[in-house]
């Protein structure tokens, strides 16, 4: 191999491992995010982790104990919806951030990032996270 081709090949092997790096921080951010919103009525919060799963639901003022059953099960739904919806946006943020134009999600419309907020970010990160994974945290210098 030529010295110029080594050196290239070097280049882009650092670069690489740069952007293994920055998944791997992107990926434990994400798995730390938690999103809290309100309903319009502001009767209800709900609490979303970062696989989308509810993690905490208040009932605020007690406005609850006047609504009918419908009424609050609407200002519920609603609040998870505003949830899920700012919880799209972070993890969008955050993967358009470190991915660039070349990798999975980024570009890859709000369909891609729907699916990853309510598939759970383990299912999409699982295989590259796993031992021996390109995102698994004991990979190191690790080049396979």
């Amino acid at each position: 191999m030529s010295e110029s081709l080594q050196h290239q090949f070097a280049q882009a092997m650092a670069e690489f491992e740069k952007q293994r790096e920055a998944l791997v921080r992107a990926r434990e951010e994400i798995s730390a995010v938690s999103v809290t919103a309100r309903s319009k009525d502001r009767a209800v919060e709900v609490t979303l982790g970062a696989d989308g799963s509810p993690s905490g639901l208040r009932f605020l003022g007690n406005k609850h104990q006047t609504m009918s059953g419908k009424a609050l099960a609407a200002s519920v739904l609603e609040a998870m919806a505003r949830a899920r919806a700012e919880l799209t946006t972070q993890v969008r943020a955050r993967f358009d951030e470190v991915a660039g134009p070349g990798i999975g999600v980024a570009g890859g419309g709000t369909e891609a990032v729907d699916k990853l907020a309510g598939s759970g970010l383990e299912k999409l990160m699982g295989p590259l996270s796993a031992p021996g994974g390109l995102l698994h945290p004991e990979r190191g210098g690790d080049h396979g």
